[in-house]
């Protein structure tokens, strides 16, 4: 068995990855998963082929039923490890100690340094919301990622409502997921307009707009 996988390993390393197109990684199915992303990217889910993924990881076409079992399967887990990476530093964000009104404006401002620094990647965020409503396999797994920011976020309207930041009108579940709308709206309307409205500047005039109700 030792020999079979290292041969297996041997002749999966044998391709080398493209250096301009993807960064070198350590083993084979972490360059698959960043192949598969980038080809979603640059190419949609339609584009994102067996061939062309291994093309741009260096990898063999068999590594990817070696690793996943199939190329749905590995394009499922590039898609949901880039959603978890954009909504992490909010989690995190909204689960440290402290105020209410600083936590949810340190998630904001998470969200929004997550959103500069993977800007290019706002397509990928895109197509897998796409891919969890049109195929129920995937559904659970996009849920599981939202639900956990969904429930931190409604918790911490709560604290705000209790606070007196908020108006006691606010449903804070439902508020919640009307946060979580407004965010895919704003990544769907920056690809849309490019040269529009920056999403900080968004972002920033639907928080307003929550917190100013609290003062009528």
């Amino acid at each position: 068995m030792g020999l079979t996988l290292l041969s297996y390993e041997r002749m999966t390393e044998s391709g080398e990855p493209d250096e301009q197109i993807l960064p070198t990684l350590p083993t084979t199915r972490e360059r698959l998963v960043e192949g598969a992303r980038m080809c979603v990217r640059d190419r949609g889910l339609a584009g994102a082929t067996s061939r062309e993924i291994t093309r741009v990881a260096g990898a063999n076409l068999a590594a990817i039923t070696y690793h996943f079992g199939s190329k749905d399967a590995l394009v499922a887990a590039a898609l949901f490890d880039e959603l978890e990476r954009r909504v992490g530093p909010a989690l995190r964000a909204l689960g440290r100690p402290g105020a209410p009104t600083e936590r949810m404006l340190s998630a904001i401002q998470e969200l929004a340094a997550e959103f500069e620094r993977s800007r290019d990647d706002a397509l990928v965020l895109l197509e897998v919301l796409l891919l969890a409503t049109r195929d129920g396999r995937y559904r659970a797994e996009a849920l599981r990622v939202y639900q956990a920011l969904h429930d931190q976020l409604a918790a911490l309207l709560g604290e705000l409502q209790g606070d007196g930041a908020i108006p006691s009108w606010v449903t804070p579940a439902a508020m919640a997921s009307l946060i979580l709308a407004v965010a895919n709206g704003i990544v769907l309307q920056t690809q849309l307009d490019p040269g529009g409205a920056d999403h900080t500047a968004m972002a920033a005039q639907f928080a307003g707009l929550l917190l100013e109700a609290a003062q009528r």
